[in-house]
């Protein structure tokens, strides 16, 4: 079985940024504060996100604009280190 073809990324890319963790620690201010502090000021709305929960965990959803292909990774592992975090999409 032949491996998909890469997809090209151009950047900036607007991207979903999805964090799963346990509802009493997780806190969507402390994801907004890194992801601001990482990748800097978001487009207008960005700033905003989506919550859904099931029983003890919730999870966040946040549009995010990468500006090129080394920021993700450093955001995603100062986001690991909150209080609550179970997984990242």
């Amino acid at each position: 079985m032949e491996d998909a073809p890469r997809l090209e990324i151009t950047y900036p890319a607007r991207v979903p940024m999805k964090i799963i963790g346990r509802m009493e620690e997780l806190c969507p201010d402390m994801v907004l504060e890194l992801i601001l502090a990482h990748l800097g000021p978001q487009a207008d709305g960005d700033e905003q996100h989506q919550a859904n929960c099931k029983g003890a965990f919730i999870s966040y959803t946040f549009w995010i604009t990468l500006p090129d292909a080394q920021a993700e990774t450093p955001l995603r592992e100062a986001i690991q280190k909150l209080p609550g975090v179970v997984m990242q999409l």
